[in-house]
């Protein structure tokens, strides 16, 4: 029931039922306490589960059920609150206490201080791992967790030192988790050598690249004037390692375009993942309607609006489902470009606003697609557009 109410979030009810225990006489295991540390915690309210660790301390009769899993998810719920004196502060606690610190509570204090910027304190927790009694072995979570927190506080050179020094050591392989954060921190300094040299790092090690790898690629590639390679990186690694590109990966070259001034290839991009069955999203959309304002092609941007809002009459593929549109905002900016109380503005809004007042297309299974024809010959020409009328008109004559 405490576990229920708090996933329920609904913490007075948490704290009647513990209350209620005690008026009871039902004597918590460490499993009740589990779930009453673990319901508090996940509703932010990690220092309740603390003061509740210190009253038990303090009941010789209760003490017991104080274990190294009830600390390590408040460890966690400090963490999560990014309180890293907090945090600290349990941990001295645990040590004066003598409750043991495994992999899994280092790795959450170690998590806490990348997410807070505080690699300073790494040094010295990695002493007490030493020093424990027993000692305690990072993992390759500690390691991915290190390299995230110092490419995130932008010393990159000390997460590439720390992979090099794994490889040496050859206990633990490097993943494509800290391959990926590596990357990122190339990508935060723009040093697109390193990066390539990571890349290549990848390949030798047999570890897979994904999308998010993809997107950090283009990105640096793009920000190089590397517009080219970007293009051929995307295409040579999908089919190296037999995966497509999702539309993260098409948003973040559609970038590149726009900054190697290139609108009309950005275009031309949007219409090709249309055809490959890749869905454009809202991001997609913005990222095309700000590109093409700040190239100066203000109709394309109107265009671009229209198709995001399946507006009809912007000449562009339509890819099928609900109408992702551009947000208020962007909206905005191509309307004020047109021209406040222009012709094209106002046809425009009218567009736009019948739009988002029509009935939103509703979801088919794919056998009812494939009941009405879905999957026919006649069904995969242009989509969005009118070109199936002429296979229409053509079956019509033949019958």
């Amino acid at each position: 029931m405490i576990k229920a109410y708090g996933q329920a979030h609904d913490i007075d009810q948490v704290w009647a039922l513990w209350e209620e225990m005690a008026s009871r006489e039902v004597r918590p295991t460490s499993i009740t306490l589990g779930c009453m540390v673990e319901a508090l915690v996940m509703n932010r309210c990690a220092d309740q589960a603390w003061q509740l660790a210190q009253k038990l301390w303090n009941d010789d009769t209760q003490k017991s059920l104080l274990n190294t899993v009830i600390y390590s998810t408040i460890l966690k719920g400090f963490a999560m609150a990014k309180k890293p004196d907090r945090l600290m502060a349990l941990y001295e606690e645990m040590r004066e206490r003598d409750i043991a610190c495994n992999t899994i509570t280092y790795n959450t204090m170690l998590n806490a201080f990348a997410q807070c910027g505080a690699m300073h304190r790494v040094p010295q927790l990695l002493e007490d791992m030493k020093t424990a009694t027993p000692p305690v072995e990072p993992d390759i979570v500690t390691y991915s967790t290190m390299v995230k927190g110092f490419c995130a506080s932008g010393d990159l050179d000390k997460g590439l030192q720390l992979l090099k020094e794994m490889e040496l050591d050859g206990k633990f392989a490097p993943d494509e988790v800290m391959y990926n954060s590596l990357l990122d921190g190339c990508a935060r300094q723009h040093r697109l050598e390193d990066a390539l040299k990571l890349l290549d790092n990848m390949r030798d090690s047999g570890v897979t690249p994904s999308n998010y790898t993809l997107s950090i690629m283009v990105k640096l590639l793009g920000r190089a004037r590397r517009l080219n390679q970007a293009f051929t990186m995307v295409k040579g690694l999908c089919e190296e390692h037999n995966f497509r590109a999702n539309i993260q990966v098409y948003t973040c070259l559609i970038q590149a375009c726009f900054h190697n001034r290139h609108p009309m290839k950005a275009l031309a991009l949007h219409d090709q993942l249309v055809e490959e069955r890749c869905v454009p999203d809202q991001k997609t959309y913005v990222a095309l309607v700000r590109g093409c304002l700040q190239a100066g092609v203000v109709d394309k941007a109107a265009s671009v609006v229209r198709c995001a809002f399946h507006c009809g009459g912007h000449g562009m593929q339509q890819a099928d489902g609900p109408a992702p549109g551009v947000d208020s905002a962007c909206l905005q900016e191509v309307l004020a470009k047109l021209g406040s109380g222009s012709e094209a503005a106002r046809l425009l809004t009218e567009d736009v606003a019948a739009a988002q007042r029509a009935p939103k297309p509703r979801r088919v299974s794919p056998r009812s697609k494939q009941a009405f024809g879905e999957s026919l010959p006649w069904r995969t020409g242009n989509r969005g557009n009118s070109g199936n009328s002429d296979r229409f008109s053509a079956l019509r004559s033949a019958k």
